[in-house]
């Protein structure tokens, strides 16, 4: 693990570039955990943003669906550091099928549809 001022200068840096301010407090957090705690995105990756996403579908229950939404985001960021495309589309469908959701205007059948297509669209993800 790396020692914490590593992460502190980390946080400094990207506070200093402007990046924070660009995405939301949330996400920055989560970004912040991987970079500090050497946290491996794949050790949970699409296993926890499936299993959040399907109660969020089932639930329409905010807080679930605000988490899945992040983890989305996290992995839909990974894939665009990866180049793979295709990978991160799918996860803006993801998304745009959980924000549906948490406004009450969801299609479960299709955001269904959608996560499946991710999986497929995101191996080793």
């Amino acid at each position: 693990m790396p020692p914490l001022i590593v992460c502190t200068e980390t946080v400094a840096s990207v506070a200093r570039h402007g990046v924070v301010s660009r995405i939301s407090a949330r996400v920055a957090s989560v970004l912040i955990t991987l970079m500090c705690c050497g946290l491996d995105v794949n050790a949970q990756g699409f296993e926890g943003l499936e299993s959040d996403s399907i109660q969020c579908l089932q639930t329409g229950n905010r807080s679930i669906c605000q988490r899945a939404l992040d983890k989305a985001e996290v992995l839909q960021r990974l894939a665009s550091t990866r180049q793979a495309y295709p990978c991160q589309t799918m996860l803006l469908g993801v998304q745009a099928d959980l924000i549906l959701q948490q406004l009450g205007d969801g299609r479960a059948d299709l955001a269904m549809s959608d996560l499946e297509a991710a999986r497929r669209s995101c191996p080793g993800l």
